[in-house]
């Protein structure tokens, strides 16, 4: 198939179209009332076919030209484009009909000469359009609304579907493809995977100055605390995440190699975390660009190494700058448990499972097209904040619950994060048999593990955690027999058992509680149902990413 010129004729057909509607809402004065949200809508449709344009059809340049693309990420993109060419249709014959487009291609350049062209041809045919009832009624108001919340979603799913093709390039491409990935968003992750396989500096070290931890607001390794530079005046509230020294570095008689050896991981992920970009701002001097692929992370200050204590400790700063007093941090495994012993708890809203469920997919999408991996996601390590008008935060989560506002929803950040991030650095293989953290680990990683970490591995984590999610169960309740057997015998839940269990619970009673698609969204998760090769797992875990957004938009 011809991916790029038959992605030159739709890019290009959209745009004349687009314009073409555009005029005519300009030119009449029944839309005097919408013509300003209306106007808003079309050019920022027209916005991102400009940037398509610019990035996957340059005739030199172009990412979709031939031998560029792997074929089963570009039919996905022409797919796309078809179904929003298609939204178009009946406006698109009309816009032929009056001249304003043609069946041909004219290798325009989608510009705002060509956009100004345009737009005066389309003025000087409304009053010929307004004498044709047919044509007319197309530009009745409603219709027009719904065309435009049609074409809307279309051209979203394309600036997901560009991102998701960028990525693609990110491995597959030339450094000058990789340069124009900035237009789409993708420059952060461009320079994390620079960073990715590096190790921390010879001058990066601990933190220095001093820390005032609030004993009161634990909550498992998480803590809240005022931090303050060595020679500073002023204190920052951050949240404290402790982790002790792995067994090795806790043995007696090590030389200072040895645990200088034992403790670079440490430094290289403090190292790497505080060096990378999390959030999703674009470039205000640059308006067309997209934003970053979003990671709810927190942003990280550096760590402080305590020997005396056998822990180290990493310090965040808060998503947005609060007073902490008398406040505690809530983890999604406690936000679950909240309540006395067995008694009946208050769940979330379905807004707001949803939208815990899509923080943690996206997040998770994005580390791995990062070339990350997390290697630890369970429910105790992941925070909760509240999002809400004017900021994000920290109290408020149990009242919100009770009495839910629909301004407001509860957003889960990944944190306690595996050492290891690189998909290409060595996985520990270290036994654990803890039998609660055995229970979020896909089976190649369980007990003692003999295979490396891969991405699928992440991916059965989050099914596992979305799972709890749609319950609202943890896995401490679900499983608590099987917890205390381990205990009692050493000896783990056999993997299979387990996940056929899990399994079962997904396809019982997931679907009564958040819908059919959830539960196919964490079967996919707990399966590995995503296809063989990269940019097929990415485009398969991008449809349970998408049934999480769907969800939270209800």
């Amino acid at each position: 198939m011809d991916f790029y010129g038959t992605a030159c004729t739709a890019i290009e057909q959209a745009y004349k179209v687009t314009v073409f509607i555009k005029g005519i809402i300009d030119d009449v004065k029944s839309f005097d009332d919408d013509r300003l949200a209306m106007r808003l809508t079309l050019n920022t449709q027209l916005s991102t076919l400009r940037t398509f344009q610019r990035l996957f059809v340059d005739p030199e340049r172009g990412l979709l030209l031939p031998g560029k693309a792997d074929p089963f990420v570009a039919q996905n993109v022409i797919d796309l484009l078809m179904q929003m060419r298609q939204s178009l249709a009946q406006y698109e014959l009309i816009a032929i009909k009056y001249g304003l487009a043609t069946t041909e291609i004219d290798a325009l350049a989608l510009d705002e000469r060509t956009e100004g062209s345009l737009l005066q041809r389309a003025k000087s045919k409304a009053m010929s359009l307004m004498r044709v009832a047919y044509d007319w009624s197309l530009f009745d108001k409603k219709k027009l609304e719904r065309l435009l919340e049609e074409y809307t979603k279309w051209t979203t799913a394309l600036r997901d579907q560009m991102q998701l093709f960028g990525l693609e390039i990110l491995v597959r491409g030339t450094e000058d493809d990789k340069k124009e990935l900035n237009a789409i968003g993708l420059g952060p992750v461009v320079q994390r995977q620079k960073m990715v396989d590096a190790h921390a500096p010879d001058g990066f070290q601990d933190l220095q100055g001093e820390i005032k931890v609030a004993e009161y607001a634990a909550n498992g390794s998480f803590q809240f605390g005022h931090w303050t530079e060595a020679g500073g005046a002023s204190s920052t509230a951050v949240i404290v995440e402790y982790h002790e020294y792995p067994k090795k570095l806790r043995r007696d008689g090590l030389d200072p190699d040895e645990i200088a050896k034992l403790k670079a991981p440490i430094r290289d992920l403090a190292w790497l975390l505080k060096n990378s970009t999390f959030g999703s701002r674009k470039s205000k001097s640059e308006p067309e660009q997209l934003a970053p692929p979003k990671i709810y992370a927190l942003e990280c200050l550096g760590y402080i190494d305590q020997p005396f204590e056998d822990r180290h400790m990493f310090l965040y700063r808060l998503p947005t700058p609060q007073d902490v007093e008398m406040q505690s941090l809530i983890t999604l495994h406690s936000y679950i448990n909240a309540g006395d012993g067995d008694a009946k708890r208050t769940k979330p809203t379905l807004n707001d499972r949803f939208t815990m469920a899509h923080c943690l997919a996206i997040t998770v999408q994005n580390i791995h097209a990062s070339r990350w991996l997390h290697k630890n996601i369970w429910s105790r390590g992941i925070l909760l904040f509240l999002d809400t008008p004017t900021g994000v935060q920290v109290s408020e989560l149990q009242k919100h619950r009770i009495v839910p506002n629909s301004k407001n929803r509860i957003h889960a950040y990944l944190s306690d994060w595996g050492y290891a991030r690189s998909e290409t650095q060595g996985t520990a293989m270290a036994a654990d048999f803890d039998a609660e953290p055995n229970l979020y680990r896909h089976p190649d990683r369980q007990g003692d593990p003999d295979k490396p970490f891969q991405r699928g591995h992440d991916i059965y984590s989050l099914g596992v955690v979305l799972l709890e999610i749609g319950l609202w169960v943890t896995m401490s309740r679900l499983m608590r027999s099987r917890i205390s057997e381990t205990k009692r015998t050493g000896r783990l839940p056999k993997d299979k058992e387990v996940l056929a269990e899990l399994v079962a619970w997904a396809k019982q009673k997931l679907p009564t509680e958040m819908g059919y698609g959830y539960s196919q969204a964490v079967l996919s998760c707990l399966k590995g149902d995503f296809g063989q090769g990269d940019a097929e797992l990415a485009l398969n875990f991008q449809k349970v990413v998408d049934v999480l957004a769907t969800g939270e938009a209800v």
